[in-house]
């Protein structure tokens, strides 16, 4: 399973990466903390993605 960082994601979406955490903060996108980074996986963003379309 591949897992993205809030970079990572910020470029896929086109988005600032404070959004992405904003995101995150407000629980619209699922992510765990692994030190002092978040990271969201695979299905989780593309699940976001589809929900976004609709």
């Amino acid at each position: 399973m591949k897992f993205y960082t809030t970079k990572e994601i910020s470029c896929i979406l086109g988005v600032n990466i404070k959004t992405i955490q904003k995101l995150i903060r407000e629980h619209k996108l699922e992510a765990f903390r692994v030190a002092n980074r978040y990271l969201v996986s695979e299905s989780t963003l593309k699940e976001y993605i589809e929900n976004k379309k609709v």
